[in-house]
Order: C-alpha cells, then structure tokens, then sequence
C-alpha cells in the first residue's frame, strides 16, 4: 500500500524531471550542433575561398608573363626650319610669263638681225670705198670675186644671214646652256663686221 502511493507520488516527479532534462540536453545540444554545423560551413568555405584567391592570384601571374615589353622611346628628329630656306626662283612658270619671255627673245632676235645687216652694209661700203679711192684691194677669198661690183653688197648678207639662222635654231634648243648663248653669233657677226668696216677706214 505504502509502495503504491510511493510510486504515485514519485511518478509525477520523474515525469517532470525527464522533460526538463530532455529540454536541458536539447538546449546543451544545439549550441554544440550549431558550432559544430558553423565549423564545418568555415572548413568548407576555407578551401572555396583559397581556392578562389589562388583563382584570382593565378590570371595575374600569367598576365605578368604574356604582357609585352614596354616600348623603347625612340629619338625624335625635328625637320630643318623651312622658314629659312629661301628659294631664289619659283620653282613654277606661268603661260602668260613663257610668252612674254618669247616675246622678248624675238623682239631682241630682230634688233640684232637688224643690227648684224647695218653693220654688214657698213663694212661693204667701206670696203668699195678704198677699193675706188686708194686702190685696195679685198683680202677675203669667198667676197674677192664680187669687190669689183655693187654685188658685194648682196654677197657680204650671206654671213650675217647664216648667223641670224643659227641664234634662232638656238633659240629653241633642248638644252639649256644653249638657249642661254642664242645671241652669240649675231653678235659676233655684228662686231666683226664693224671691225672691217673701221680697218677699212682706217687704210690709206
């Protein structure tokens, strides 16, 4: 009897002490759960973020080694001042300034002809001068056989003539040195001519 109402009354008291220490063991059991749980997930997540260093670290060693040198600087040479250069010609010639320029050549071409016949004329009549008045006599084999006459005024154009034809054909010559010296023979002609013509003055 005694032991049936110990049993009651000590029952009621080992319900109550299991779930309080049911409850206590869970309450001691889920700390220990959760830190256990948070070192796993840090273990785990210690390799994904070494890994993910050595990922990262990894582009920029391989980067450093396929980067191309830097470029050498390279010295830089100023042109010359062009300012400075001063051409003395323009290096371009306009139509209107070639025809003027020929112009200019005919115009002196005609003068010299003009002058080389005068200075021709000249020399005939001195020559047919002391001819008829002193009795000389013509040096020059080519005009000898017209002294005699008033053909030597024809005969003495010849020259003068073959002169005016060549600072023409000089003129317009391919090169340049000789377009330069066209007025050389007519006026060579014309002061040989003049020569004669005083010489034959000057005799007595």
């Amino acid at each position: 009897m005694f032991l049936a109402i110990a049993v009651l009354l000590i029952h009621p008291q080992l319900a109550n002490t299991l779930p309080l220490s049911a409850d206590k063991a869970a309450m001691h059991a889920t700390p220990a759960i959760a830190v256990t749980a948070s070192a796993m997930n840090f273990e785990d997540s210690e390799p994904t973020a070494t890994a993910s260093f050595d990922a990262a670290a990894e582009p920029e060693v391989g980067m450093n080694e396929t980067l191309p040198d830097a470029p050498v600087p390279m010295p830089l040479t100023s042109p010359a001042p062009m300012a400075f250069l001063k051409s003395g010609k323009p290096m371009t010639v306009t139509v209107d300034q070639l025809r003027a320029e020929n112009r200019r050549k005919e115009l002196m071409w005609k003068g010299l002809v003009l002058a080389s016949s005068g200075a021709a004329t000249f020399d005939a009549w001195s020559t047919r001068h002391v001819i008829t008045t002193a009795g000389a006599q013509e040096l020059n084999p080519l005009l000898k056989p017209f002294a005699g006459n008033a053909s030597l005024y024809a005969a003495i154009q010849i020259g003068p003539a073959l002169m005016d034809f060549a600072g023409k054909k000089m003129m317009y010559s391919r090169h340049s040195w000789v377009r330069r010296m066209w007025w050389v023979p007519q006026s060579a002609s014309f002061v040989s001519s003049m020569f004669c013509g005083s010489h034959n003055l000057a005799y007595h």
